[in-house]
């Protein structure tokens, strides 16, 4: 497996695989995804990504997919460390997120529930957050500074 940062050009395969995991995209815009983080198997087949928005010293973590064939591999575990580190290097302290399945996965990366009105402001603006995830959407949080 190997792993890269998208480029604007990658934008339909990256959709693609969002919306063939059952994830929202219609927000995602080409400035967006320079904070996204692809995995590939060899040069040219798409196979998982993760991406962050990030707000000040705090990101969204969002858009975490791995192909269907692809699943059980470790590799959703691999790219969210490599994703948190990502974040620390751009002095995020702090990563949200917003799931309907997977919110034992998140818990054992780290992430806590938390009430999702206690999400910084910023975080509650993005448009995941206010459009495209329900209400019964679980809000999870991880703080980065402390380690």
């Amino acid at each position: 497996m190997n792993y890269s940062f998208a480029t604007e050009d990658k934008g339909p395969e990256i959709k693609q695989l969002l919306s063939d995991s059952g994830l929202r995209h219609e927000d995602i815009t080409t400035a967006q995804l320079k904070h996204f983080l692809l995995g590939w198997d060899g040069p040219t087949k798409l196979v998982a990504v993760v991406g962050l928005e990030i707000k000040n010293h705090r990101a969204l973590l969002r858009s975490l997919a791995v192909a269907a064939d692809y699943r059980n591999r470790g590799i959703a575990t691999k790219l969210v460390g490599k994703i948190e580190d990502y974040a620390k290097s751009m002095e995020v302290d702090t990563l949200y997120l917003l799931t309907l399945t997977a919110e034992s996965f998140f818990a054992k990366c780290g992430y806590q529930p938390i009430a999702r009105d206690s999400a910084p402001a910023g975080i509650q603006e993005t448009a995941e957050f206010k459009n495209l995830c329900p209400a019964s959407a679980v809000c999870m949080a991880r703080h980065l500074s402390a380690e």
